[in-house]
């Protein structure tokens, strides 16, 4: 195809300061006054603000964000390409009066005049659609310029394909190492809860406070300890993902499993070392393994393919994931704090953690791959 990979950009086609009320019409505009007013009216009737209204609130913005209108430069084949897999789908119809695509089937209600994917030609083609649906037209070319050959997914899914040939399953031995860490956090999660009732896992946590009293063993604890169920599900469910991948691309077992730990120990031990620099007089425990887990991700995302060539740092393909992760970064703090203030209680996203693991296994990981790095392991699997 005639595209590159620089032209795949996505834009705001308003502007930021005017996405941050994502309001387009007044078919948008009408349910967010009336969701307005009841809040005012359930603050009023309460006598203060809920956290719980406070979430909806935000997770409403989110919402109508997500569907900001934007645009993206593509090739005239790209867009052909584009514009023949919605005709073959049949999840889009395309209007005859302003040839812009609409999704069928769906009552009025059901959508607002602003959410539609519209190809304007001239000396290239602007994109036009919801940032969300963007991101799936991009990651459709994306992947169409990767595979000779796609084929559409059996699953009922705009844009859902699916390679030629299915992937193999990954051998139990390349789930091994992410069981056994996983093991590991839930037998601490339980150790804790039968011997240090009063403190629970803040007593694992590090911090300037805890080695000043010489709780040095925090730096190695606190990577093992969580702050609550659904911090430990959180961390599992991440690791239940990337542990097969990651260790298919890491040789064969056990120096594979040597190496993920490895990597996991050390982005961990970078997370807790930028989270101290940060906050050198701190109080408050940091605890999770989310430090380890964004190392590993730094890692897998630097390979897309067992076997395969490592990424430049500074390719689109690394600026844009990294970008991802910063705003789901952003959210998730700007949610917990969101919760702490309302609430009247400490506590929040250690960042500083995940930023450090992450830069660990991004810039240091590929001096864990295998030396070999043309010869692929006994099975080889992608991440897309």
């Amino acid at each position: 195809m005639a595209g590159t990979e620089n032209e795949l950009s996505i834009r705001s086609r308003h502007g930021l300061l005017r996405d941050l009320l994502p309001v387009y019409s007044f078919h948008q505009l009408l349910p967010n006054l009336v969701a307005v007013g009841l809040i005012l009216w359930l603050s009023h009737w309460l006598g203060s603000v809920s956290p719980l209204v406070l979430i909806v609130v935000a997770m409403g913005w989110v919402f109508q964000f997500v569907l900001r209108p934007s645009v993206m430069t593509v090739s005239e084949g790209q867009a052909a390409w584009l514009e023949a897999v919605l005709e073959a789908q049949g999840f889009y119809a395309k209007s005859e009066a302003d040839g812009r695509w609409r999704l069928a089937g769906t009552s009025w209600w059901q959508r607002w005049p602003h959410q539609f994917i519209a190809f304007e030609y001239g000396d290239a083609v602007t994109v036009i659609a919801p940032r969300e649906t963007m991101e799936t037209l991009r990651a459709a070319v994306e992947l169409m310029e990767e595979h000779d050959e796609l084929w559409f997914a059996p699953e009922a899914e705009p844009f859902a394909f699916g390679p030629p040939e299915p992937e193999p399953e990954f051998p139990w031995h390349m789930q091994v190492p992410g069981a056994v860490l996983g093991a590991a956090c839930v037998v601490a999660t339980i150790w804790i809860m039968f011997t240090s009732r009063s403190e629970g896992m803040l007593r694992w946590g590090v911090s300037a406070a805890a080695l000043s009293e010489g709780r040095f063993e925090t730096i190695f604890l606190h990577m093992f300890a969580h702050a609550g169920a659904m911090h430990l599900v959180m961390n599992m469910t991440a690791l239940a993902a990337i542990g097969a991948a990651l260790t298919s691309r890491l040789g064969r077992p056990p120096l594979s499993w040597l190496r993920f730990w490895l990597l996991f120990l050390l982005s961990a031990l970078a997370g807790a070392a930028l989270f101290l620099l940060l906050h050198p007089s701190g109080t408050v425990p940091m605890v999770g393994a989310s430090g380890g887990l964004y190392g590993l991700i730094g890692l897998l995302i630097r390979t897309p393919a067992a076997g395969g060539n490592v990424l430049a740092v500074k390719s689109t393909r690394i600026r844009r994931i990294g970008w991802e992760l910063v705003k789901q970064n952003a959210f998730l703090f700007a949610l917990l704090a969101l919760i702490s203030w309302s609430s009247g209680t400490a506590g929040g996203l250690a960042w500083e953690a995940h930023l450090g693991g992450f830069l660990f296994g991004l810039c240091v990981g590929p001096k864990l791959l295998p030396r070999l790095v043309g010869t692929p392991p006994a099975i080889a699997a992608t991440a897309h």
